[in-house]
């Protein structure tokens, strides 16, 4: 291997590594804001820590789903859709984490601020 090799694969694994430690940082945070989007439009926004213990229900016209706030997170507790997925994906708790049910077209995200 040539120097400049070596220097390359050093210089991407750092880069790796802070990128890595980045996300780790930033990804980490709690949301505080549950919004809920049904074909792309956000039909849903509350604040995860005035409504704990609360369950909301999304009607589509695809179907219909339920998601709980609990404890801080949230997760789809009901869903019509054959596949189950959304309510399998557990809860979320992050930002930049999110709960989709495709065939309903519903996704379920956090965030900050309303």
């Amino acid at each position: 291997m040539k120097r400049a090799d070596v220097v390359l694969i050093v210089l991407l694994i750092l880069l790796a590594i802070s990128l890595i430690f980045i996300f780790l940082i930033v990804g980490g945070r709690e949301g505080s804001v549950v919004a809920v989007h049904v074909d792309g439009v956000e039909v849903l926004a509350v604040d995860i820590r005035r409504n704990d213990g609360e369950i909301f229900r999304i009607k589509t016209e695809r179907g219909h789903n339920e998601i709980m706030i609990s404890g801080g997170r949230v997760r789809m507790v009901y869903a019509d859709c054959p596949d189950q997925y959304c309510i399998r994906m557990g809860p979320i708790s992050n930002i930049w984490q999110t709960i989709t049910c495709l065939p309903n077209r519903v996704i379920v995200e956090l965030r900050n601020g309303t």
